[in-house]
């Protein structure tokens, strides 16, 4: 009985190697770039999930595990995700289970050159750099690419930070209005959290100013985010303009 126990052991764990050497087309995981541009700056989400039944470790040979580039229409290089950085020269193990993930974090801030990058459409180009997947060599660098259109500098807000959770925030942004005023709303992309006021500016360059956000926790989404959304209104017609959001909270 124990023979036999012990040879289902071993069939269960060299199947599943065997099977993604035989074809590199159909690996036991994806690995995915999802970037998201926000008004001044872009997240860059890298999703690596288990889709086999058995788990996974995935080696690495430094402490980097990815390499994300961001290229312009011309095929210049604009960002890179190692630039600037050092890494442990020693040998690295993540281990993710059937059906979960390990997910990375970058952000940019559309700077390159000590300039802001035009607006337009980027490509974003992600590697995973593991060289070894369940004790065997990975001869096939698992990539992801993904399109991205980058904004143009909002001519009426920028610099904005948030401070708080669960309702209460403090948004500290610099402003400039030509009617000396804006306003704002507050929502979670399906229902509106809190309705339009009004804030009053002093000049119309450059100004630093505070707005103070209180939402009751009965009306706060559960899963979606709390987005701020800031905007001018046209004097003529009152139409918005220059609408800038404002991520306030990911719940």
């Amino acid at each position: 009985m124990l023979r036999l126990l012990a040879a289902a052991a071993v069939i269960i764990f060299t199947i599943p190697l065997q099977s993604f050497e035989a074809s590199k087309e159909e690996m036991p995981f994806d690995f995915k770039v999802i970037p998201q541009a926000g008004p001044e700056n872009m997240e860059i989400e890298l999703l690596l999930r288990n889709t086999a039944s058995y788990p996974l470790n995935f080696e690495f040979r430094t402490s980097q595990f990815y390499e994300v580039g961001i290229f312009n229409q011309k095929g210049q290089q604009v960002y890179s995700s190692s630039e600037g950085k050092a890494f442990l020269q020693a040998i690295q193990t993540i281990a993710i289970n059937p059906d979960e993930s390990k997910v990375w974090k970058e952000q940019w801030d559309y700077m390159h050159k000590g300039e802001r990058v035009q607006e337009g459409k980027y490509i974003v180009k992600a590697k995973l750099l593991a060289s070894n997947l369940n004790g065997k060599e990975l001869e096939t660098i698992a990539e992801s690419e993904a399109s991205v259109y980058i904004p143009g500098q909002n001519p009426s807000f920028r610099h904005a930070k948030v401070t708080g959770a669960n309702g209460d925030y403090t948004v500290s942004i610099e402003g400039r209005t030509k009617s000396g005023k804006l306003w704002y709303t507050v929502e979670d992309g399906h229902n509106e959290l809190l309705s339009e006021k009004a804030v009053s500016v002093q000049s119309n360059d450059w100004e630093s100013f505070t707005i103070k956000i209180n939402i009751p926790a009965e009306r706060l989404p559960k899963s979606d985010s709390v987005i701020l959304h800031l905007y001018e209104k046209s004097q003529a017609e009152g139409q918005i303009i220059n609408s800038f959001p404002v991520i306030l909270e990911r719940r």
